[in-house]
């Protein structure tokens, strides 16, 4: 029997909040777990897709575009890529 390590969310944060600075041209320190995307950082959607993206071809983990509305903060999507990641990993 094999033993694999299923990802947690901490080990996307770094990753994710890099994704999340480069496309809404923040600065670094800036973003924040709780901050909206949208009121607090002037988000709109079409930069929330394109982080989504981003997170699907360079992190190999997809989020239904139904959850998109849901994750609104940093905390949420970092939460969302561990989850699908691990509904991946087991099948």
């Amino acid at each position: 029997m094999t033993q694999q390590t299923v990802a947690t969310a901490a080990d996307f944060h770094e990753q994710v909040s890099q994704i999340v600075i480069e496309e809404l041209e923040l600065e670094e320190g800036e973003l924040t777990d709780n901050g909206h995307f949208i009121d607090d950082y002037d988000s709109d959607s079409l930069s929330l897709i394109t982080v989504v993206s981003r997170i699907e071809k360079e992190l190999g983990v997809v989020i239904p575009k139904t959850e998109l509305g849901e994750l609104v903060n940093l905390r949420l999507l970092v939460d969302a890529v561990a989850q699908h990641a691990a509904e991946s990993v087991n099948g």
